[in-house]
């Protein structure tokens, strides 16, 4: 049994307080696994958010190769908590370094101005990081292996998050001159009126794209549902659930430059019941 400070708990219920909520529907034994799973993406994720320069997210990243790197060389962990919580979760859980190597590399593409050429770049950057990040949690919660059913699952509400995420970073991104949107999608925007904080038409429709994304990767993920054999399994990735709604939301606020609040606790709550009772997204 892994075993977690009530305070690395109470951290993750601050950080991704939706994937942390799926948790309470886990297994007993895989909710500590999850939880540090949970916190080691969160820590990864922000590396280039609580940083002034790229070079100092580069460092980051590669903080967590070098942890990773002492968990799987069998080599003291370095004394961090969170570093700690994950060398246990994957010790106990046997799980692979591919899918850790890969969530960390797919966030490199953050440093990049200008990160993704195409829709299809972006959508595989999706699937190299929170798909990665889906498919380790899957096998935290018992899945014994990642059939071809549950890597299409993983990939598409990996797709469904990472793209929801990266509308909600939309401040963020442009306030550092940065554009996520494919090269390919950017031919008729004022991008030095998008880096101002000034919403248009031609914003609004090529954003409106991405959330239909997050539409059509729910579609393709819940067909996969359908032949994936999930078991005690699936409130893994059920927090996935919650982004159609967050994206639905985004579109009806008509300014992307506003924060999008949470959805109230309640509802979370009962889209999460729902999601996990039908095993759909």
């Amino acid at each position: 049994m892994i075993n977690l400070s009530p305070d690395l708990i109470e951290q993750a219920a601050q950080v991704a307080p939706d994937q942390t909520l799926a948790t309470s529907f886990l297994a007993p034994q895989a909710r500590p696994g999850m939880i540090s799973l949970i916190l080691f993406g969160h820590e990864v994720a922000r590396a280039r958010a609580v940083v002034s320069e790229p070079m100092l997210a580069a460092i980051r990243l590669q903080w967590w190769r070098e942890a990773l790197d002492e968990i799987y060389g069998s080599r003291p962990v370095r004394a961090q908590p969170i570093a700690q919580g994950l060398a246990a979760t994957i010790h106990h859980h046997s799980l692979p370094r591919v899918w850790f190597d890969s969530f960390i590399d797919g966030f490199d593409v953050e440093q990049d101005p200008s990160p993704f050429a195409t829709w299809d770049q972006l959508l595989d950057h999706a699937d190299q990081t929170c798909g990665a990040f889906n498919r380790l949690a899957l096998l935290i919660a018992g899945a014994p292996a990642i059939s071809t059913p549950l890597d299409a699952v993983a990939r598409q509400t990996g797709i469904m998050w990472r793209v929801w995420d990266l509308l909600a970073q939309w401040p963020r991104w442009t306030a550092r001159r940065q554009l996520w949107l494919p090269t390919e999608a950017q031919s008729d925007l004022d991008v030095e009126a998008v880096f101002a904080g000034k919403p248009s038409p031609a914003l609004a429709l090529v954003l409106e794209q991405a959330c239909q994304l997050v539409l059509a990767a729910r579609r393709a993920a819940n067909q996969a549902c359908a032949q994936a054999d999930f078991d005690q399994a699936f409130p893994a990735i059920a927090f996935a659930a919650l982004a159609g709604p967050y994206a639905r939301r985004f579109t009806r606020l008509g300014d992307p430059f506003r924060q999008v609040a949470n959805l109230p606790l309640l509802e979370r709550q009962l889209r999460l019941v729902w999601a996990v009772a039908r095993q759909r997204v």
